[in-house]
C-alpha cells in the first residue's frame, strides 16, 4: 500500500538561532560550560541536535556565542558600576556582584580554560579603560600610577569575587565595601609615598 511521504513523516522542528544561544547559555548558567553538550541542549531544546548544527556550524562556535552573550552581560554590570558616586570603587562592587550573581558565568569568563588570566583581562577587557580613566578623574592620577594601582586592586577585588563565585565569601555587602576601601586607601597611600621618595 502507497502511502504520502509527506503526509505521515512529522514535521521537521525549527528553532531561530537566538532559541538556541538563549538555552544553551541556560545549560551554561545553571551548571557550567561542561553542561554544554549537543545531547543536553537537544533535550532541553526537546529536538533532535539536527536544528542545533543547522544553525552552528559545531559546538565550539556556539560556546563562543554563550561566551560573548555572558561577556555582555558583564559589560552591563560595570557600566552600571561606573555610573555609581565612586566609580571606580562602583565597578569593583558590581565585578563581585556579577560573581556572586553569576558564578558559572563567571567561572566562564576568568576562571576556566576559556579566560584569559588576569594579564590577559587587563589588556583586552575595554571596561579597564574606563575604569582607569575614572580613577585618574577621581584621584588626579598619571596614566601609569592609575594602571599600577588598578592592577593591584583588581587582584584583591578579584580574589573576593572568586570566593563568592565558589559560594565560599562569608562577608556582607557592606563587609565587603568596607574591605575594597580599607584596601583601595592603603595601596593608593603606599603608590603615592613611593612616587614621594
Amino acid at each position: 500500500m502507497l502511502f504520502n511521504m509527506e503526509i505521515d513523516m512529522p514535521p521537521k522542528v525549527k528553532f531561530k538561532r537566538e532559541q538556541i544561544i538563549s538555552a544553551a547559555t541556560e545549560l551554561v548558567r545553571a551548571a557550567g560550560m561542561p553542561a554544554l553538550t549537543a545531547r543536553a541542549l537537544s533535550y532541553k531544546l526537546t529536538c533532535s541536535v539536527a536544528p542545533i548544527f543547522s544553525e552552528f556550524e559545531n559546538m565550539e562556535e556556539l560556546k563562543g556565542e554563550v561566551i560573548r552573550f555572558a561577556k555582555s552581560l558583564y559589560d552591563g554590570y560595570i557600566a552600571e558600576g561606573l555610573k555609581q558616586p565612586l566609580p571606580f570603587k562602583g565597578a569593583g562592587l558590581k565585578y563581585i556582584e556579577f560573581a556572586r550573581n553569576e558564578p558559572n558565568l563567571f567561572k566562564l569568563l576568568f576562571m576556566s580554560e576559556f579566560a584569559v588570566g588576569l594579564d590577559g583581562y587587563m589588556l583586552l577587557d575595554e571596561n579597564n579603560g574606563k575604569i582607569v580613566g575614572a580613577l585618574r578623574t577621581s584621584w588626579g592620577l598619571d596614566e601609569d600610577t592609575a594602571k599600577s594601582l588598578h592592577k593591584d586592586i583588581m587582584i584583591y577585588t578579584h580574589g573576593i569575587a572568586v570566593l563568592c563565585a565558589t559560594d565560599s565569601c562569608c562577608f556582607t555587602d557592606e563587609e565587603i565595601s568596607e574591605r575594597l576601601t580599607f584596601a583601595f586607601k592603603a595601596m593608593l597611600k603606599s603608590f603615592k609615598e613611593k612616587d614621594n621618595d
